[in-house]
């Protein structure tokens, strides 16, 4: 996907495009990159990055998921209770200036967790019986925001070894650094044949298909070929390019409800699996 400097919509105003400008606007969203960057130093203590051991207070536990017994047809497989894995956490000051909508809180620490799994270790259909040791602790990913003294968090290992059916080492630690962009709904499917082309003919060198950023990224579109729906009343939370097997990238995606009321446990795992 080719990046330009400038959006999209600036580039038609200028241009004295502005009636296509004013067609395609409610199809972008603001969208902030997460760039992996280089540093000599050990990261420190609460900076935002992906990967490693998480920063925590002492009140939060890291987190784990449940055991569990797997049965499918006459083969059973156990698992034992595992630590998730830091996705990414994201010291929330540091994208203050960058978040314009003003749609998280500018404090504070926002963790993603994840297992490995996606799909819920504690059910039963017509494929599989899984049944968690700890139903209350069955979760495969979570979300915190920790908005207390960042004085208090300590690098904390995981107290049980990560999920053996996907895991063996920790995510590698890599620092980060943001970037405010734009990003654009897939414009082929949501305008008439005459303005697409005529979109296509006044900004060549646009792909116009695929103006979302298709990396790591809060809020934005979702990028990927089976992707989760994002709305009026939802909002793309996380992005994270996990890229192994068939699994490309993972989401979080969250209610415009939770959003504001900083529900952010509440958010919805899914993912792009070809």
């Amino acid at each position: 996907m080719k990046m330009h400097e400038m959006d999209l919509i600036e580039f038609l105003i200028k241009e004295g495009h502005t009636d296509i400008a004013e067609s395609i606007k409610d199809y972008r969203k603001n969208t902030i990159k997460m760039c992996v960057k280089d540093v000599e130093n050990v990261i420190a203590k609460g900076a935002s990055k992906i990967g490693g051991f998480p920063d925590l207070p002492p009140e939060i536990p890291y987190p784990t998921m449940s055991g569990y017994s797997c049965k499918r047809g006459d083969d059973t497989e156990r698992y034992e209770k595992s630590a998730m894995q830091l996705v990414a956490q994201i010291n929330l000051a540091d994208i203050a200036d960058l978040d314009i909508e003003n749609k998280l809180p500018h404090t504070g620490i926002l963790y993603f967790f994840w297992s490995g799994e996606i799909d819920s270790i504690h059910q039963t259909n017509k494929w599989v019986e899984s049944v968690a040791d700890d139903p209350e602790n069955s979760a495969y990913h979570k979300v915190i925001w920790y908005n207390g003294d960042l004085a208090n968090l300590k690098r904390t290992e995981p107290p049980v070894p990560y999920y053996s059916k996907y895991f063996t080492e920790v995510f590698e630690e890599k620092a980060v650094e943001f970037e405010l962009t734009t990003d654009y709904q897939p414009l082929g499917d949501v305008l008439d044949c005459d303005l697409f082309d005529r979109l296509e003919e006044v900004a060549p060198d646009y792909d116009i298909e695929y103006l979302s950023y298709d990396g790591n990224k809060l809020f934005g579109y979702p990028t990927g070929g089976n992707i989760p729906d994002v709305n009026t009343k939802t909002h793309l939370l996380f992005q994270y390019g996990y890229n192994v097997g068939c699994l490309w990238n993972i989401f979080w995606i969250i209610s415009d409800e939770d959003l504001k009321n900083r529900n952010f446990d509440k958010a919805v795992f899914s993912f792009d699996l070809d």
